[in-house]
């Protein structure tokens, strides 16, 4: 009997489920720390508070197969002896926008520049802060960093590393700068062991919630959680005017990134029409598909207004509610 546990670390909760022999139990919530600092183009969360809250969950799985997601576009930096000098510097975390840096980079990379690039966020310290650039040797994702504090390797799958923007998904290579990155895979395999379970390298949160509801080369996939994104699966390396982010098996995640999701229908100032044209805008900038899914936790709390705005699509969709990162990541496991 393989017993598997699943983490999907989002950025309101983290939710958790076990599994023996595809026997799973409910899942679990617990809250994502606050944010230590936010405002002015910051928002950076205490590290010891998000591990705090990890590691726990693994600790109490005593699983044999440990399978994470994490949310992208964010970073940690640490000295010589992995020391963070850095809070979590969150994808939600503008600080490159607000200084006006920018950095060169291209569709290969899987990202693109905008003000939360991870590569441009490491540049806008080393301008504003030089003493604590001086002091960092090692950069870390945050999937790469909670699979280093459970097997000590800093290391973690391209889904993640990619939206740091210091990698080459077509050609498998790296950027060369001042500091030690994370060992990108390119496959799903163990990256270490912690307490005699394995450990799998992370997985970014969109490519496995993706997964999980189902999508594939015939649909459109609209995701829609604290922030919201509208992707399809390609085959091979495909470039176009969207992010050409890695997915699993060599594909590529055609992604339209910026979409008001969750976070900004909260406040109630989008409209149904206004948020149907910015979704059909998007499906016209990704290849030409047959269907709709809609999916992220965002669709619970703006159910009729996400009807409304998707029927401007004139596809036919489905919404694949419960569909989720714990989702994507019990299929892969069972791929394995």
């Amino acid at each position: 009997m393989i017993k598997r546990l699943y983490i999907d670390i989002g950025s309101t909760n983290i939710k958790s489920m076990v599994c023996s022999d595809g026997v799973c139990g409910r899942v679990e919530r617990v809250a994502f720390p606050p944010p230590a600092v936010s405002g002015g183009g910051r928002f950076e969360v205490d590290v010891s508070a998000i591990v705090g809250r990890v590691v726990p969950i693994v600790d109490a799985a005593s699983a044999d197969e440990v399978f994470l997601s994490v949310q992208m576009h964010g970073y940690i930096l640490a000295d010589a002896r992995r020391r963070p000098v850095t809070r979590y510097i969150s994808w939600q975390d503008c600080r490159a926008g607000a200084g006006g840096v920018r950095v060169g980079i291209g569709a290969e990379s899987g990202t693109s520049m905008k003000a939360n690039l991870p590569r441009a966020g490491v540049e806008t310290i080393a301008r504003e802060q030089p003493d604590l650039y001086a002091a960092a040797a090692e950069f870390f994702t945050l999937g790469s960093y909670i699979a280093c504090v459970l097997t000590g390797n800093n290391a973690t799958h391209i889904t993640d590393a990619a939206a740091s923007g210091y990698y080459n998904v077509k050609e498998r290579t790296s950027v060369p700068c001042g500091l030690r990155l994370p060992d990108a895979l390119y496959r799903v395999a163990p990256v270490g062991a912690y307490r005699g379970g394995k450990v799998f390298a992370p997985m970014g949160d969109q490519q496995c919630a993706v997964l999980g509801a189902g999508g594939g080369e015939d649909a459109l996939v609209l995701n829609l959680g604290t922030a919201a994104q509208m992707c399809t699966v390609a085959e091979g390396f495909v470039a176009g005017e969207f992010e050409s982010r890695p997915y699993f098996g060599g594909k590529t995640l055609c992604t339209v990134t910026g979409l008001t999701g969750g976070k900004r229908l909260g406040e109630g100032c989008v409209g149904g029409a206004e948020l149907g044209k910015e979704y059909a805008a998007a499906a016209r900038r990704l290849p030409s598909r047959k269907r709709l899914i809609v999916t992220g936790g965002a669709y619970a709390y703006h159910r009729a207004l996400i009807d409304h705005a998707a029927a401007y699509l004139g596809l036919p969709y489905t919404v694949n509610e419960g569909a989720d990162a714990l989702g994507g990541l019990k299929i892969i496991s069972e791929e394995q």
